[in-house]
């Protein structure tokens, strides 16, 4: 896990920052819902090198060499296993802490629908409820949806904004964004530690609830636009007074007033959307989700290159009674769940002296999993009778022909 986590880093934050940057330029052009299409690209991204129609790597030229004598203690990978189990108790502390501010905020939704009163409203089909503070508007709820509503709904707005208002978080249900919601904080919760990944949620959230203002607006009348504005002023104006009002991770919500007065700008020039847009805006995400995971792979097949359990060779007895000294290169496969298997000796020098031992050490290797494995990956043992020092510089000798 650790090991897939990390080679997604690069790729996630190169569309990141493709997706970051030109996101004021596309709100313009394209329009809010347009944009929030493109999100799709994070987890198609993330999720790809997990499809089961990966093509398989081929190891061809690359060769790890191992010196092994029959006094060598593996120290190297003692360390980098420690290392391993470091950044892992790291990795896992962070997701801890955002399993408990998770929690706290889906105890303190829980609370105010606790708290709220039953309200009535014709226009939707879920359950509403009537805060007793200045909470929401808002739709919470992954199974069983429920609007809350301030406690003030009925005197701040007008039955046509009242009206406008339910069919706006009533289409956040329909159109499936609470559950968007949670792969998103899945993927917040995996990839705490990215800077980006904060400023892209946010960023979603934010064309999110612009996406679902101009499906909202789509056939409304100039009226209902500009009822429909005049409730968002009033929202700029509750949530400067309330104390409460605090970003939520858990509850879609009608945001600060910097983004409630990109909203009214928006609402301004709304533009079209067609089902030929979207589907070359998913043609466009998988040929860049292809680009982009080129250095993934690349970076998987080098990381599969380094074991994460290597066993030690035995030196044979006849060979360190005579003094022999030699190498062997082998050849193998290694399965998707780091296992190897297929274990050939191309080369042996000398012939035959260290390849049973090297074949019954190489059985028993294993590397990190990966979704494809890997065919063809080589490695080369040096059995020597004394390591090399370090400061000594090895240079390899072959014979001319």
């Amino acid at each position: 896990m650790l090991n897939w986590l990390l080679t997604q880093v690069l790729p996630l934050t190169l569309l990141l920052t493709i997706l970051l940057l030109a996101r004021p330029l596309l709100l313009r052009w394209l329009g809010a819902r347009w944009q929030y299409s493109l999100w799709l690209a994070v987890p198609l991204l993330l999720l790809w090198p997990l499809l089961p129609f990966q093509l398989t790597p081929v190891a061809e030229t690359t060769v790890y060499q191992v010196q092994l004598n029959i006094h060598q203690l593996s120290k190297g990978l003692a360390a980098e296993h420690q290392w391993s189990l470091l950044l892992l108790a790291l990795w896992l502390s962070g997701i801890g802490v955002m399993a408990v501010a998770l929690w706290r905020q889906y105890q303190h939704i829980r609370q105010q629908l606790k708290a709220a009163s039953q309200f009535t409203a014709t226009e939707t089909t879920i359950a509403c409820k009537q805060s007793r503070g200045q909470q929401g508007p808002y739709v919470t709820g992954w199974w069983r949806p429920t609007v809350l509503l301030p406690a003030d709904f009925l005197l701040r707005f007008d039955p046509e904004q009242q009206q406008l208002i339910l069919q706006h978080e009533l289409t956040h249900w329909r159109r499936g964004d609470l559950h968007a919601n949670l792969l998103a904080l899945i993927v917040l919760t995996l990839f705490w530690f990215h800077p980006l990944c904060w400023l892209a949620y946010r960023a979603y959230r934010q064309d999110q609830e612009l996406a679902c203002d101009a499906l909202v607006l789509a056939t409304a009348s100039s009226q209902q636009k500009i009822a429909y504005s005049y409730a968002l002023l009033s929202n700029i104006q509750s949530h400067a007074q309330s104390s409460t009002a605090h970003w939520q991770l858990l509850s879609n919500h009608y945001g600060d007033k910097k983004m409630m007065k990109q909203r009214l700008q928006l609402l301004q020039h709304q533009q079209g959307f067609s089902k030929t847009a979207l589907a070359l805006t998913l043609i466009a995400l998988v040929g860049a989700t292809l680009w982009l995971q080129q250095p993934v792979q690349a970076a998987d097949a080098a990381a599969e290159m380094k074991p994460i359990m290597r066993v030690e060779p035995r030196f044979p007895v006849g060979a360190a009674a005579a003094g022999t000294e030699g190498y062997v290169v082998a050849e193998f496969d290694i399965q998707p769940d780091g296992t190897v298997q297929n274990v050939q000796i191309i080369k042996s020098v000398p012939a035959q002296v260290f390849d049973k031992v090297a074949v019954t050490a190489l059985q028993q290797w294993a590397y990190s999993p990966s979704a494809s494995g890997m065919k063809q990956a080589k490695v080369q043992l040096d059995f020597v009778m004394d390591p090399v020092s370090s400061d000594i510089e090895r240079v390899e000798v072959s014979p001319t022909h």
